[in-house]
């Protein structure tokens, strides 16, 4: 019995283990399996929330960039508002005190030389809402949050208003700059000793407008991030934050960037230029755009902070930084030299500078390829932040890829977003074009240039991130509860063997049923209690942020299911505010222009009235701003109630336009509906006794229906009717006015179907040696081979509709490829026309420099610029002209006497050849006054030893005419047509 019991004991023992063991297996492999589920719908969960969060975050950088176009536009306005007025000194007093503008106001900070860091001076402490819900029927999860309203002054619009005569002398100025009159016909007398407005604005004709880059002084700064003394003493300089520029939180207390804006404008009288005004729109305004936005939060910033890597900034056309939170990363002259402080670089292109053995930084830089090679795996120049001349200029910026990336995606003029490996971070980083086209910006697609945002991934997810790392600490926590649990139960199964040894087998098989029983009870318990949590982030997954988990327990399941719910509201409540935000008018309360497109999907051949309220600008201008918003959201009010009335929709989409959308209606019910609107607002008085406010309004209308882009139509037929003057108008595609963007589309579309085609093709003329007929050359002419009606189209119907659509500088790197590998192999010098744009387009002249040498072309052709463009400042031209003469290649001034006669250019270009314009040529006689102009053309050639063309020679009477100058070469139709061989 002794050794039946000993053996039962030591096997009891045995099976205890055994029960131990396969206990903790099962809850292992529960554990695992559970861990597993989890993590798989939380790593859903992450990127769905990312990818929620990019396209959000698009959308706000496609809002700023939005708003400061709209507000560059307005400045136009004003401009051509004030050049139309009585300019005196009191006039632009007047106009000057009336434009102003809020700005944020940062919170003061102050050093705390305990802890090393800036701290807020007398910043209130935000407590959360504890509010609960006045109704019970709203009690459930009831969640209110107060935001802090902004801190905002009003500061005037411009820093400088200016009328000066033909010769650059002011006459009549307001300003905070320089109150002195000045001729700022000399560059030292301008703004930073930067500006060349004078001399562009000689070539504006009425209502053209110049509009100059952003101009203000550089501020240095040695130290980049929190301006501490720490930093200070490592960079070997004084704590002397106040010297060196302003950073927001990092440095509050610095030098601000102070920059301008110059908008420039003819001012006639009858007819007859007497002068010229000039805004100076101060910069704090566009850069207010930027500086308090925090994308990751609903609310602004007290004050810019790019510590944490979200943040806003702005970039030029030119790929200069014109805008961020370190003033010292913006672009800026040097007030002594007028010149542009060269940007920041990286140590392989600091390095090539030095051999280089130049001194000027810009002008070896103006010789290098743009966005060259630019990787990670590029080191910053050091030696640049210890001057502190870290300036950001995206071409040269080499060790910031993410440079070519926003250049790839606002080429066309659009927006976009990829994810960069950036400080250590993953970095979500987005661009949107301004689209703004005045003036220089017209020849750029990315208008003004481009707004920027990067913002932290992990800032996205952190929530379900969290939850996570919660699921992970209560499993564990759960599993080691089990494990103690079985042990107490095997440990109460040893006591009982020793005292109930003759039951030891009954007892053992019903505790050996109880342990796994209890042992699975409890894994299932665990199972089912995960699974609630699973289904939820599933839930979130399916983007259903509303859904909570029902909670009983206050284990620490239960807290993790409270943390969870607690996350789902968070999430839910900052979408619907980023939704809200996304799709209403901050103003007006109205649905905005995202929404219309959103909405007008649902619709089948509706009505669409596009209303403008009548001379607003004047209202805004007289009453002032707060009058202007206080009669916008009052006829907000008024067309709310009508189109509730008339079951319609309505949207306000610019500054004092607004939608109505309707369903299908007859032309009776479309006039009915305008002239009762228009009847009911011409009988409304908009009264605030405040504003000292007593005034009717009036709108005009334009009116789309049925199929396509009824926005577009819509404007269309609005604009027809405000040039005719009268209140509405209904789109009409048999209206010439209306129906002129048909053809321009339509060419458009045929050209860009032709490059996508291969169907631009080069046809040549042959150019004819009087002295040796032998001696030919050609110039290669553009043309597209239209396939489907079987014919050759002239560059007449297609080149400007091509340069309006930004189509042009695909136009001529196709010419450049085909021409060039056309002429490689042949011994016969070739011409190729190319515009002032091209020139001034980086990426055509890089295209060139490489074709150049590829195909070996450079020792026989000619480059033929058009006399009839006006080049403006040589200085743009003259590197170019001057590395492709280096190279071999030849000059020929096209079209001479048709255009600006600018014979100071033509002696600075020092060209090889002079073709006469085809229009002296064709009207040449004897005695005529093409016949005298063409004399003068000829010697006037013959002393900058350049040979001349004589073009268009069309008959034997041309040639005889001819005969009676010293002409080197012809050509025209009498010899050859163009064709696509050589003749």
């Amino acid at each position: 019995m002794f050794l039946l019991s000993a053996l039962g004991i030591f096997s009891f023992l045995e099976i205890k283990d055994i029960i131990h063991d396969n206990s903790k297996k099962i809850i292992e492999k529960s554990h695992d399996s559970i861990q597993k589920i989890t993590h798989s719908a939380i790593s859903d969960s992450i990127k769905e929330l990312d990818k929620k969060s990019q396209d959000m975050i698009e959308n706000q950088t496609l809002s700023i960039a939005n708003s400061v176009a709209d507000f560059l536009k307005k400045r136009d306005k004003d401009i051509l508002y004030l050049a139309n007025q009585k300019i005196n000194q009191k006039s632009l007093e007047n106009f000057y005190n009336r434009k102003n503008s809020a700005i944020h106001i940062p919170v003061n900070y102050q050093y705390n030389d305990k802890i090393d860091k800036w701290i807020p001076l007398n910043t209130p402490i935000l407590r959360q809402n504890k509010e609960v819900a006045k109704l019970q029927d709203n009690a459930k999860e009831f969640h209110k949050i107060n935001i802090k309203p902004a801190r905002k002054k009003l500061i005037p619009i411009y820093k400088e208003i200016t009328y000066y005569n033909l010769q650059g002398q002011e006459i009549y100025k307001v300003s905070s700059l320089d109150k002195k009159l000045k001729n700022i016909s000399l560059k030292q007398n301008t703004y930073c000793r930067a500006e060349e407005y004078y001399q562009k604005s000689l070539k504006l004709k009425k209502n053209e407008i110049y509009v100059s880059q952003v101009i203000g002084e550089y501020i240095p700064s040695p130290i980049i991030g929190s301006f501490t003394k720490a930093k200070a003493q490592l960079a070997n300089i004084k704590f002397e934050p106040k010297k060196y520029a302003y950073a927001g939180i990092e440095n509050p207390v610095g030098k601000k960037f102070d920059g301008i804006i110059r908008f420039v404008t003819p001012v006639y009288k009858k007819n007859k230029l007497q002068g010229y005004l000039t805004f100076a729109l101060d910069h704090q305004h566009i850069m207010d755009f930027t500086d308090f936005v925090e994308p990751i939060s609903a609310a602004s910033l007290d004050i810019s902070d790019a510590s944490k890597g979200n943040y806003a900034f702005m970039w030029s056309s030119e790929f200069k930084s014109i805008s961020h939170p370190r003033d010292y990363f913006i672009v800026g002259y040097n007030r002594q030299t007028g010149e542009i402080v060269p940007g920041w670089i990286d140590e392989e292109l600091a390095s090539a500078f030095k051999k280089s053995g130049k001194k000027n930084l810009n002008l070896f830089l103006k010789e290098q390829p743009l966005f060259l090679n630019q990787s990670l795996k590029k080191k910053p120049n050091t030696a640049q932040i210890k001057k502190g001349q870290i300036a950001l200029d995206c071409r040269y910026l080499n060790f910031a890829p993410q440079c070519q990336g926003w250049s790839q995606l606002t080429e066309d003029g659009g927006y976009g977003s990829f994810i960069i490996f950036w400080s250590n971070v993953w970095k979500l980083t987005t661009a949107a074009t301004i689209p703004y086209y005045t003036g220089q910006y017209k020849n750029s697609k990315r208008g003004f240039g481009f707004i920027t945002i990067g913002a932290n991934t992990e800032e996205f997810h952190k929530a379900a991130t969290k939850t996570k790392e919660k699921i992970d600490k209560d499993l564990a926590k759960e599993e080691n509860s089990i494990e103690e649990n079985i042990l107490q139960i095997t440990k109460h199964i040893f006591q009982n063997i020793k005292s109930h040894t003759n039951n030891m087998i009954l007892i053992t098989i019903i505790l050996i049923i109880l342990v796994i029983y209890v042992a699975i009870y409890i894994a299932n318990h665990i199972s089912n209690k995960i699974n609630s949590v699973t289904i939820g982030i599933e839930k979130i997954k399916e983007r259903d942020f509303e859904y909570q988990i029902e909670t009983k327990g206050k284990d620490e399941i239960g807290k993790l299911k409270n943390a969870f719910n607690e996350m789902a509201q968070s999430i839910n409540f900052l979408n619907k505010d980023l939704q809200n935000k996304l799709y209403t008018d901050e103003l007006t309360k109205l649905k905005n222009r995202m929404s219309f497109w959103k909405d007008i999907n649902n619709y089948s051949n509706p009505t669409l009235y596009l209303l403008d309220i009548d001379l607003f600008k004047n209202i805004n201008d007289y009453y002032g701003v707060k009058a202007g918003n206080f009669v916008l959201v009052e006829f907000a009010h008024l067309l709310r109630k009508f189109a509730q009335d008339k079951q319609m929709n309505i949207y306000r989409i610019g500054s004092d336009e607004y939608l109505l959308l309707g369903k299908k209606s007859t032309y009776k019910v479309i006039k009915n509906t305008i002239e009762t609107l228009s009847q009911l607002v011409s009988n409304t008085h908009f009264i605030n006794h405040d504003l000292h406010v007593d005034i009717t309004i009036s709108f005009t209308c334009g009116i789309s229906a049925g199929e396509g882009n009824l926005l577009e139509k819509a404007d269309l037929a609005l604009n027809e009717a405000v040039r005719k003057k009268v209140s509405y108008l209904i789109y009409s595609d048999s209206n010439q006015n209306m129906n002129k963007h048909k053809n321009h589309m339509f060419w458009k579309e045929k050209i860009q179907y032709a490059i996508s085609n291969d169907m631009i093709i080069p046809f040549f003329q042959e150019i004819i040696d009087i002295k040796n007929p032998k001696n030919k050359k050609y110039e290669a002419l553009i043309r597209i081979k239209d396939e489907v009606e079987n014919k050759i189209i002239s560059p007449y119907f297609f080149l400007d509709i091509a340069k309006e659509a930004k189509l042009y500088p695909q136009l001529t790197q196709i010419m450049v490829e085909k021409t060039f590998k056309f002429f490689e192999h042949k011994d016969v010098f070739f011409s190729l026309n190319l515009s002032i744009d091209d020139i001034r387009n980086k990426k055509t002249v890089n295209f060139i420099y490489k074709k150049i040498h590829q195909y070996n072309v450079q020792n026989k052709l000619i480059f033929e610029l058009l006399e009839t463009e006006e080049i403006g400042d040589f200085e743009e031209v003259k590197p170019f002209i001057k590395l492709m003469k280096r190279l071999g290649v030849k000059f020929a001034i096209d079209d001479f006497g048709s255009g600006y006669s600018n014979f100071s250019y033509l002696l600075q270009i020092k060209p090889d050849y002079i073709k006469i314009d085809g229009s002296l040529i064709k009207n040449l006689t004897l005695n005529s006054n093409e016949y005298h102009i063409v004399d003068a053309i000829v010697k006037f050639a013959k002393t900058l030893d350049a040979k001349v063309i004589a073009e268009h020679v069309s008959s034997k009477n041309i040639i005889t005419a001819l005969s009676n100058f010293d002409i080197d070469y012809l050509q025209g139709f009498y010899f050859s047509e163009p064709s696509n061989k050589l003749t």
